[in-house]
């Protein structure tokens, strides 16, 4: 853990390399001579002191005040090769553009809650909207100031207004793309400013001074080549299209430093203040361009990283249905192998203790454990039945059947059953032929009386019927149950096999109260 002396020496450090960043930008206001001086002098102290205001931590805000305050001490000024002819005019208008830019930073930061660093569309066009405003308020306040003590009439304030307001919008937007990343990381808020490689940039550097090259050259050559001028918007925007955000922030920063020593370099002749826009619109245009194509990168990422895990996630499920398979085939064998055969000699004998002491009192009890043990094997056929039908091991063969056979077998196999339970069975005689898989229509049907028998009571009916249109075929099994339990008065596996052979046959299964029907296609 840091000693609080340390922090507070790192902290003074941080608070002077603040401070002397803004004399830096402020003394590289010379450079850009080429424009008048009140439309240059802010250019790049504005957009350090939004950076700041948007960033630094609250103990670091009034270094840009410092900094601008320290131009009324004439040895300052000496050091610098700044010259006034009163030293008052610094704190003067220190104050007036400390207020606005730090308030407009300050705004963005906590009433807008501009997201940073400056990653997306919304959020540039958010910074780009403050920042247009606060540099015209930074014009107004000046010229209303400088006409207001008389240093010229309020005329010429209204004419230098448009040329200040462009000047200090330039200055303000054009460093915050690389400045706000970079302070944020100086200031130790976790992010890394994130530039373009130096093969990328030198390629920028060169494409930008051809294009000034043509742009300022070519008029000279004939007023026909006037329109090349705006030749200098273009490489800012291709790099924006093609790199996004960062490759825009550079290359605005190059074309806006490089345009004014290159523009005396080459004599332009043309209007200043032209100049001074189409800078402006190409910094506006640029930065917006490279918004919207990150937000087009991060959406894209997005998607990739979506289907990515999508992929992930299908692979994870993939397998863990392929255990599933792979456990269910294991659970089929062992149960065919290790439960049904044993329980198939159990009932063999059963049958045969059953057959030799049938008239003996053992006889009763050995009949029930044979009914019980006939039951449990039914059971475990049809658990075998629905795996391998889930599993897809078994085929359906579809073919013509008289569905009277179907309710032969039913009478024939429950009404031995029924009669022992005191339920009585009616089948309803039908002569329709149907085409479907025979042995599944049976066992649907076949569990469906099952449960109505085994549920009914002594003296319920348990009816069956078929019901027939052009259309539809539909087997009917009517019971008398009494449902005050639940709504339906059938219960069971049995039900969840009608349902999985309803499924394999595209037929409808219907479950009310005290009915229960399977429809089939009529064919």
């Amino acid at each position: 853990m840091e000693k609080k002396f340390d922090l507070v020496i790192r902290d003074m450090l941080r608070f002077a390399a603040i401070v002397l960043l803004w004399l830096a930008a402020y003394v590289s206001a010379g450079v850009f001579d080429f424009f008048e001086t009140y439309a240059s002098l802010w250019f790049l102290p504005a957009g350090v002191t939004l950076a700041v205001a948007l960033t630094a931590p609250r103990r670091f805000l009034l270094a840009p005040l410092v900094a601008n305050l320290l131009l009324a001490i004439p040895a300052v000024c000496g050091l610098l090769g700044v010259e006034f002819t009163n030293h008052r005019d610094p704190i003067l208008h220190g104050f007036r553009l400390y207020v606005i830019f730090t308030g407009a930073g300050l705004v963005a930061r906590h009433l807008i809650a501009v997201s940073l660093p400056i990653r997306d569309l919304k959020n540039q066009l958010q910074l780009i909207a403050i920042a247009l405003v606060a540099a015209l308020l930074g014009a107004l306040s000046g010229v209303s100031l400088h006409a207001a003590v008389g240093n010229f009439p309020w005329p010429v304030a209204w004419e230098i207004l448009l040329p200040w307001a462009v000047g200090d919008a330039i200055g303000t937007l054009i460093p915050l793309p690389i400045l706000v990343p970079f302070l944020m990381w100086f200031f130790g808020r976790g992010v890394q400013a994130v530039l373009p490689e130096w093969r990328v940039i030198a390629f920028q550097l060169v494409t930008i001074l051809l294009a000034m090259f043509i742009a300022f050259w070519a008029p000279s050559r004939g007023t026909y080549l006037d329109s090349l001028f705006y030749l200098i918007l273009l490489p800012p925007v291709i790099f924006a299209v093609r790199g996004g955000l960062p490759s825009a922030a550079t290359a605005i920063v190059l074309t806006a430093l490089l345009t004014p020593p290159a523009a005396n370099w080459f004599g332009f002749e043309g209007e200043r203040i032209s100049l001074q826009v189409l800078l402006l619109l190409t910094a506006i245009s640029t930065l917006m361009i490279g918004g919207a194509v990150s937000d087009r990168e991060v959406a894209f990422d997005a998607i990739k990283q979506h289907e990515a895990d999508l992929e992930e996630e299908v692979a994870n499920q993939t397998k863990d249905l392929r255990d599933a398979f792979e456990f269910q085939q294991h659970l089929i064998r062992s149960i065919g192998h290790d439960l049904r055969q044993p329980m198939h000699t159990v009932n063999m004998m059963l049958d045969g203790l059953v057959i030799e002491h049938k008239d003996t009192p053992a006889g009763a009890p050995l009949e029930q454990a044979r009914a019980i043990g006939q039951t449990a094997s039914g059971f475990i056929d049809k658990v075998l039945a629905y795996a391998k039908r889930e599993a897809g091991r078994i085929d359906i063969i579809c073919e013509e059947f008289a569905l009277q056979r179907v309710f032969d077998q039913v009478l024939q196999t429950f009404e031995p059953e029924a009669n022992q339970r005191g339920v009585i069975l009616n089948v309803i005689p039908t002569n329709h032929q149907m085409t479907s898989d025979a042995n599944l229509v049976w066992e649907a049907v076949s569990n469906l009386v099952q449960n109505a028998v085994r549920m009914s009571e002594d003296g319920l009916n348990v009816t069956v019927r078929a019901e027939i249109d052009e259309t539809r075929i539909a087997v009917h099994v009517v019971d008398e149950i009494n449902c005050v339990e639940g709504p339906n008065g059938q219960a069971g596996f049995g039900l969840e096999l009608v349902r999985q052979i309803a499924r394999m046959l595209d037929a409808k299964f219907t479950l009310k109260p005290n009915l229960a029907s399977i429809e089939f296609a009529s064919a």
